[in-house]
């Protein structure tokens, strides 16, 4: 009696572990799937912020070599870039962003330099943005081996 009992719930236990166990490994997938999704819209989201911090620095760092001035609705765009970053960052992307914007604001009341010397400053390899792109490089990386 005991036999014809033992037979049946084992069935249906194994079929209850089984659907259980699929269950579960797909639940575990989805979470993984979810997070790695999350985790690269981050990463494009910093991209793209990185790219237009680069791109609004460069713009006003060479309007600072070419002109004098206190002009503080230009200093605007970047501002809000910094804020952004300090939003969604690692402390050492901010701190560089910040230098970059030092140097920036250091160098609109230095004297103007003409396009040669900028080329020339270029081609010595003067880069102030240089630290600012290793740093958010770094931390994008450490991002990417996360996914």
């Amino acid at each position: 009696m005991n036999l014809l009992i033992s037979a049946p719930l084992a069935a249906i236990a194994g079929s209850f572990v089984g659907a259980l166990g699929s269950s579960l490994a797909t639940w575990i997938a989805a979470r993984h799937q979810d997070r790695r999704e999350l985790l690269g819209r981050q990463i494009a989201r910093r991209e793209e912020l990185y790219s237009d911090f680069i791109g609004e620095s460069v713009r006003l760092l060479v309007d600072a070599m070419q002109h004098n001035g206190n002009d503080l609705q230009k200093l605007l765009p970047i501002y809000a870039l910094i804020s952004r970053i300090r939003l969604s960052s690692s402390k050492p992307v901010l701190r560089e962003a910040e230098q970059v914007m030092n140097i920036i604001v250091r160098t609109y009341p230095e004297p103007n330099l003409t396009a040669e010397q900028i080329q020339s400053r270029a081609m010595k390899g003067e880069d102030p943005l240089r630290h600012f792109s290793d740093v958010c490089r770094a931390e994008l990386d450490s991002l990417q081996q996360r996914l």
